[in-house]
């Protein structure tokens, strides 16, 4: 897939909407754009222990539409770069296994928060709240791998075998669906600024975000000698070589997840209240 087309589906935001239930109740219509910082880190072959000390920078970009004091619908970018390696793995398996990789990850999201508690905009009295979050991204990954000084593009190698007639596995698409779940916390700073701080766990449809899944395959079909072959199974680098036909290279059972840590800023750029009825009192959604 090509950048164009990736940034096509890249990014899109929550469309507002009117909440005015009836000519009694009118809500208020608050939206937010902000930015944060953070970290990335990947989980998956070869992280199954869930260590985060491969946690390296990411950034992203946030819109939120406030439909009430609890419910909140946003849509965002997210963007860093995750990597691991088996050298550093506590596993005897995974140290000679010696397989690494690293990949820049942009995802396009939306979803919904839910606030513990009512949380309004420039109250005095709700000014803060913990929320959860959960919504559905699409995210663009190209695991790579540095051979000889050299960082090489790994899914363009296949060293599953992919690119081979004689192997049934197809080549994986660098565009994936990820499914965040995230806990976070807000607070109304002043004027029109919100602070807010979020961990949230990315689960994806793919086993591929390491390019490591299933057995390794007959180096025959690789090309001996050939760079395919020599990261498809590089344990031959730290001791006796594993690349047995058929043998295990990675864990098919799950798929490969990944989190980001946030902490952001946000600005209100729209506020308005619906207009209610002739002789109707309004509703202060600040009371």
């Amino acid at each position: 897939m090509t950048t164009k087309r990736f940034y096509i589906v890249g990014v899109w935001l929550v469309s507002t909407f009117f909440l005015c239930l009836s000519q009694q109740v009118v809500y208020a219509q608050d939206s937010e754009v902000g930015l944060w910082i953070g970290g990335a880190t990947y989980f998956g072959d070869l992280n199954p222990e869930y260590n985060v000390l491969q946690t390296r920078p990411a950034f992203g970009a946030i819109y939120r539409y406030n439909a009430n004091p609890y419910v909140v619908l946003k849509g965002g970018l997210s963007a860093g770069r995750i990597q691991h390696a088996d050298s550093i793995s506590a596993y005897p398996f995974q140290q000679s296994r010696n397989l690494s990789f690293r990949s820049n990850i942009v995802e396009a999201h939306g979803g919904v928060e839910l606030n513990f508690q009512r949380f309004i905009l420039g109250s005095e009295k709700n000014y803060f709240t913990p929320y959860l979050s959960a919504g559905v991204g699409l995210f663009y990954s190209n695991p790579k791998a540095q051979f000889q000084g050299e960082w090489f593009n790994l899914r363009e190698l296949g060293t599953e075998g992919q690119l081979t007639d004689l192997i049934p596995a197809k080549q994986y698409k660098p565009l994936q669906f990820s499914f965040p779940i995230g806990l976070g916390f807000k607070y109304w700073l002043r004027d029109t600024w919100n602070f807010y701080t979020e961990i949230s766990y990315r689960f994806t449809t793919t086993d591929y975000v390491d390019d490591v899944s299933t057995n390794y395959v007959d180096s025959f079909l690789l090309g001996d000698g050939t760079t395919n072959g020599a990261l498809a199974d590089r344990s031959g680098e730290v001791g006796v070589p594993l690349g047995v036909e058929g043998k295990q290279r990675g864990d098919i059972v799950s798929n490969d997840q990944f989190m980001f840590v946030q902490i952001g800023l946000t600005y209100v750029i729209f506020n308005r209240k619906c207009p209610t009825g002739q002789g109707k009192r309004k509703f202060d959604f600040n009371e």
